[in-house]
């Protein structure tokens, strides 16, 4: 009821509260900054002033790391906002959050959905960019390539001369490395480009075939079977497990050295568009 009576009184108080908590962000103190903008959120009913505090509560989340927690508070700052553009707003923002939280899906899922809710607004640089950052992580690059030529366009980039998605990493086949090892040993490993672990594989696994046959041949089945086999069986099928893990390893490597570069002249377009 006071507040009803004395708006305004209300208002500047709610000012200060902001101000102090922008100080508070400004000084590194986090955490307090999120409290001081909790605070203005629990009594003001100003949407602007509203809208103020919760971008300064992102922004203190955010600074702390806590990526999946400010998504969720924008859900709910989302869920009290009116106002179309302060809306739009906040959702960009929740998708630059589910893109830093390594929720790629999401954030590809949040970008279609704003563009659907808010059909005569346009979607930021920032957000356009992160939306093929999020693509190129999910290695959906038919559809990032499409969307950085949407991009370069508004930069005023000539897209005919766009050849950065002609090139796409040569990835290696999990399953060829694991039959590979399976019949070869060794063969997934030499494979995975890694010889000198491919070496070692045959030399153990031959050392275990190797002795099996011997006592075998000499009578000591206990052995041939305990020991030889036994060796033999476990480093093959340790083979197997470890030409698919370097084979995920090559491939992690070829894809995030391509999508640094993307990421790179990505930003860089979003940066242009901005100016």
């Amino acid at each position: 009821m006071i507040c009803i009576f004395l708006s305004g009184t209300c208002s500047i108080k709610a000012q200060s509260f902001l101000q102090k908590a922008d100080s508070l962000l400004t000084a590194g103190q986090y955490l307090e900054a999120g409290v001081a903008y909790e605070r203005v959120l629990f009594t003001e009913t100003s949407p602007a002033l509203r809208f103020a505090a919760a971008s300064g509560k992102t922004q203190s989340l955010k600074l702390r790391g806590r990526y999946t927690q400010a998504i969720d508070f924008l859900n709910t700052q989302i869920q009290q906002t009116s106002t179309d553009s302060l809306l739009f707003q906040l959702r960009q923002e929740q998708i630059l959050c589910a893109y830093l939280a390594g929720q790629f899906e999401n954030a590809i899922s949040l970008t279609d959905r704003i563009a659907y809710l808010h059909p005569d607004l346009s979607l930021s640089p920032v957000t356009q960019a992160v939306r093929i950052l999020s693509l190129n992580e999910l290695q959906r690059w038919p559809e990032a390539a499409a969307y950085f030529k949407q991009l370069a366009h508004g930069a005023g980039q000539d897209t005919t001369l766009i050849t950065v998605y002609n090139q796409l990493p040569k990835l290696k086949s999990v399953k060829k490395a694991q039959w590979l090892s399976t019949f070869i040993p060794g063969g997934g490993q030499f494979y995975a480009g890694r010889p000198g672990e491919a070496l070692l594989s045959i030399l153990v696994q031959s050392a275990g075939l190797y002795f099996g046959v011997v006592s075998f041949m000499h009578h000591y089945y206990l052995s041939a079977w305990g020991v030889g086999a036994a060796l033999f069986g476990s480093f093959h099928a340790g083979g197997v497990r470890r030409a698919e893990v370097l084979v995920n390893q090559y491939n992690a490597k070829k894809v995030n050295a391509f999508n640094e570069k993307l990421k790179a002249q990505t930003l860089q377009l979003a940066g242009q568009q901005k100016e």
